[in-house]
């Protein structure tokens, strides 16, 4: 199961996410918002590929890092709601991380591994149709990685 598939099968944890897509990156994100204008309840966006890095201390690992989006459009030119839809999007954030954190408790899940001790975040938009909003991106442990 890929982080696509997981964040549907948990989207009922989620009522605020009232639209969910998968992309491949920041450009289709943008081409994503382009065909829903004016989708006012927030989305989450959700990257299909990941980079990450190898580690080969102290045993094998490969470090994935997963990314998605939470997007909600904010009125135009309104500085004020602009920082409310932030803050919702970074909620919102919050309880799919906590259900995160529960699902990586359980060997074969699809969050099994997952590094909470460092959770990157940066601020997007404004995108297309004035859509603000976060890119979170974490770490999945594959500690079964083998050097071939």
């Amino acid at each position: 199961m890929d982080q696509y598939e997981y964040f549907s099968a948990n989207n009922a944890s989620f009522p605020e996410v009232e639209a969910m897509h998968r992309i491949t990156g920041l450009r289709e994100l943008e081409e994503t918002l382009e065909e829903i204008r004016n989708h006012k309840p927030f989305m989450m966006l959700v990257e299909d590929d990941d980079d990450g890095y190898l580690s080969f201390e102290g045993g094998n690992s490969d470090n994935g890092f997963r990314t998605f989006y939470i997007v909600g459009q904010a009125k135009l030119n309104d500085s004020t709601d602009r920082k409310l839809i932030q803050r919702q999007c970074k909620a919102i954030a919050l309880k799919v991380f906590k259900q995160i954190m529960a699902d990586a408790q359980n060997f074969g899940d699809p969050c099994y591994g997952f590094d909470r001790s460092r959770i990157d975040y940066r601020r997007i938009g404004p995108l297309i149709s004035n859509y603000y909003g976060f890119a979170f991106s974490y770490i999945l442990v594959d500690e079964n990685f083998n050097l071939v």
